[in-house]
């Protein structure tokens, strides 16, 4: 499992696109969208599961 942390942003997609093409499709994208258009980066990759900034450190500091 991968958590890529600003994953629709423009260092975290290119991470994230590579690690896609090497196969790797278990990963955790963790960004704030907010109204930006960001989400459409994402449109074309393979993840897991989407988090919001807060929500993911809220479940890392105390559990889901």
């Amino acid at each position: 499992m991968y958590i890529v942390n600003g994953g629709a942003g423009f260092r975290g997609s290119a991470l994230f696109w590579q690690l896609n093409q090497m196969g790797v499709q278990d990963i955790i994208v963790v960004y704030r969208l907010g109204k930006s258009e960001k989400w459409r980066d994402l449109g074309n990759l393979a993840y897991t599961d989407y988090f919001h900034k807060d929500t993911f450190m809220e479940v890392m500091l105390h559990g889901e």
